[in-house]
């Protein structure tokens, strides 16, 4: 089995996923990866390494405990759902936000628009 792959999933691409929700959600926040580590009480090397989609076990990509996911979804103020892929239909075998530049996008401008609508009740 390809070191990406965990049984008919190819994780590696719902772990991109993962590392470019996350990078977006903090930028967009104006945090530094030592901030968002602070505030949810992970090391920045693991921030750092969740953002790259990378581990330091085979097969060396990342693969956070829910735990992980809902702690920095407090740290980042949203919803543990935004730092998910495709939480809203059937899980296929690779994550479809991974298939384009422009899936990619689609995904950016819908993180963009939820973050603004947050900030906008606040």
């Amino acid at each position: 089995m390809p070191a990406r792959e965990r049984g008919s999933l190819d994780w590696g691409t719902y772990g991109d996923s993962v590392a470019r929700r996350l990078s977006f959600i903090r930028g967009h926040r104006g945090l530094s990866q030592e901030e968002v580590a602070n505030r949810s009480g992970m090391h920045r090397n693991q921030v750092s390494n969740l953002e790259r989609n990378h581990s330091n076990r085979d097969p060396y990509i990342a693969d956070p405990q829910l735990s992980t996911i809902y702690r920095l979804a407090l740290a980042l103020s949203v919803p543990p759902a935004w730092l998910l892929p495709d939480v809203d239909r059937p899980v296929q075998r690779r994550s479809p936000e991974q298939a384009s530049n422009k899936a990619v996008s689609v995904v950016e401008a819908e993180l963009e628009r939820l973050l603004s609508e947050q900030e906008a009740e606040r």
